[in-house]
């Protein structure tokens, strides 16, 4: 009749369904933004819970062994959904029973769960990524650094030995390194040199070379990781009261150059299970670099002593010739065996 308002009409099972459906749609961003965060789990379980009007909803991932689905009044289960992967369940309860509709819209909010997952799951390797390719790059710049003060430097393998001891953990996520050389005159005397500038007593780098750590390295000829010093055998620890700090990680890598070995690169950290399989591939590539430094600095220093020893030679042989000439007969005999000690020493460098 005119002037009445029109009667209304309750809405369809439908247009509840569609209604609810927008309303989820509507909240894509709450959900991915929650994907965002550390543990996402918690928020995205508010925002299940205030979709489905639920007193209490609990998500779990992976799913685990109980039903995925449920049939009872006041609990609604479904699945979380990546694609068609099942990668965990939601359970909701409220004392008022679910109904069809609720039970029809619980594939698409498991969907929009499982994709903010996702993202949470690709944000955070992107995020690793960019850390280990700043991490690379800060790398290839220390060990450019490491490059330009190595031909600079002096090429004594001691004074070496101390300067990768200070740069090198900065390349690699330690804190402290070590060397242990294995001089080429004589390998059963190693020097141990350590990132404090001290250089390790004698006996103390022998017992590392033949029970320690960088020991088992140059013997195996390949790299390894100690997650926790405490509990781990083959690491050779300072007696107590040597160091306030212990070492809880380390890592160390054979020095290599063709079939020689020149000694281990060791790197400590004061925390446990530090280092993985990546810092480990990280310091091998820098140890190639180094034992090509000190393999230099051998063959320098080896140099300089050859030149060094040979001048006193000359000037040995040149006594011995005057005193010959002089009519001195024993002369002769000294000139014969310095020019044998010369060759036996020619034919122990020709390696």
């Amino acid at each position: 009749m005119p002037g009445t308002e029109p009667s209304s009409i309750p809405p369809t099972s439908d247009a509840i369904q569609i209604r609810r459906l927008r309303e989820l749609l509507s909240s894509v961003g709450a959900f991915l933004a929650a994907g965002r965060q550390g543990n996402p789990l918690p928020v995205l379980q508010d925002l299940a819970s205030d979709w489905l009007r639920a007193e209490h909803v609990t998500i779990t991932v992976p799913a685990g062994t109980g039903l995925i689905e449920r049939q009872e009044p006041g609990v609604l289960c479904g699945p979380v959904l990546i694609g068609r992967r099942v990668i965990g369940r939601i359970e909701a309860t409220r004392e008022l029973a679910f109904n069809a509709e609720d039970r029809a819209l619980l594939l698409p909010l498991g969907q929009l769960i499982g994709a903010a997952l996702e993202h949470a799951m690709l944000q955070g390797q992107v995020e690793l990524h960019a850390i280990a390719a700043q991490a690379h790059e800060e790398t290839l710049e220390h060990l450019l650094d490491f490059g330009r003060a190595v031909v600079r430097e002096s090429s004594d393998p001691q004074v070496l030995a101390l300067h990768i001891t200070k740069h090198i953990p900065a390349m690699v996520g330690g804190e402290r390194a070590s060397v242990l050389l294995l001089p080429l005159d004589d390998a059963r005397h190693p020097v141990l040199v350590l990132s404090t500038g001290l250089i390790a007593a004698p006996e103390r780098a022998r017992e590392v070379a033949e029970h320690g750590f960088a020991g088992l390295v140059l013997r195996d000829r390949a790299p390894l990781i100690i997650d926790e010093t405490d509990t781990d055998q083959r690491w050779l620890g300072l007696k107590p009261g040597h160091s306030d700090t212990p070492t809880r990680c380390a890592m160390a890598v054979p020095l290599l150059w063709g079939d020689r070995v020149l000694g281990a690169l060791t790197v400590t950290t004061t925390r446990s299970r530090v280092f993985n399989t990546a810092h480990l591939n990280l310091l091998e590539l820098v140890a190639c670099h180094v034992a090509l430094a000190i393999q230099a600095a051998n063959l320098d220093a080896r140099l300089k002593a050859i030149a060094t020893h040979l001048a006193d030679s000359f000037e040995e042989l040149e006594a011995a010739l005057r005193e010959i000439r002089a009519g001195e007969v024993t002369a002769i005999a000294r000139a014969e065996a310095m020019v044998a000690r010369l060759r036996e020493e020619q034919l122990r460098l020709s390696w």
